[in-house]
């Protein structure tokens, strides 16, 4: 054993309660009308391009549309989402945007709509361009129009792992085989798919989505139990340096 205290926050790591019901509540599930439940990056290739904090209890449309036509409301949920969403449009630059983003970009004038609800992250494909949403690992899936999918479950998924990499941590037991440990995020692409062959860099237009809580609880835990410098084991969790936007996502944390 490490000698780790096997409670983290008042929770018992040995018998956690399966619906985790007392884990949210010691943590704080997003509620609906909590501010900055997400924090969105969007990337042309390498670039980033932009970075938003998302308090609105409705959510956020990307989009791009230069022009926007005047509609009734009806009509504009209908095409558009909610209007009350926060509405981010994705730039263009006209000296330096590739043409094949440029006609992308087209094909984005519905968007996809992004909804915290619950504590997990939900995503609903409006737009022409095909969508897709999975990790850096390549295991990816196609939102389909219209459709309001759940991209990031954090209740049934992410709390699960990490609680068992908590309690597997606490018991000092290094022999025990995991997943991957479980990432605070999200990827989405934008008309292409990536994996092996293709890194997400490399894909036209993508996006990070970050669930600022479970990145809290990533955080929590590399201070709790931080890298075993004697360790060479590939099972060993592995964190990557901050860059500015784990900072920028980390400033829209402390608003919580």
């Amino acid at each position: 054993s490490s000698g780790i205290n096997a409670e983290y926050g008042g929770i018992d790591l040995q018998n956690p309660p399966e619906d985790y019901l007392s884990v949210l509540a010691k943590f704080g599930l997003p509620k609906k009308n909590n501010p900055n439940s997400m924090a969105i990056t969007i990337y042309y290739k390498t670039v980033g391009v932009s970075a938003y904090g998302i308090s609105n209890p409705v959510g956020a449309r990307l989009y791009y549309c230069p022009v926007r036509v005047q509609m009734t409301d009806e009509m504009s949920n209908e095409l558009y989402g909610p209007q009350a969403a926060t509405q981010i449009c994705m730039p263009l630059c006209l000296n330096s945007t590739p043409k094949a983003t440029q006609t992308l970009l087209g094909t984005l004038t519905r968007g996809v709509v992004l909804q915290e609800d619950g504590g997990d992250i939900f995503a609903t494909r409006l737009c022409q361009c095909a969508v897709f949403f999975g990790d850096k690992r390549g295991f990816l899936t196609k939102l389909e129009r219209g459709q309001r999918v759940k991209i990031f479950d954090f209740k049934n998924r992410f709390l699960p792992l990490f609680f068992q990499y908590l309690k597997v941590q606490s018991e000092g037991d290094q022999k025990v085989l995991l997943d991957p440990f479980p990432e605070p995020d999200v990827m989405l692409s934008f008309g292409q798919r990536w994996g092996d062959k293709r890194p997400i860099e490399n894909t036209l237009i993508w996006a990070k989505v970050i669930h600022l809580k479970a990145r809290q609880l990533v955080l929590d835990f590399t201070q709790l139990f931080p890298p075993l410098s004697s360790s060479t084991n590939d099972d060993c969790i592995q964190f990557s340096k901050s860059d500015d936007y784990d900072r920028l996502a980390d400033a829209f944390s402390v608003a919580m």
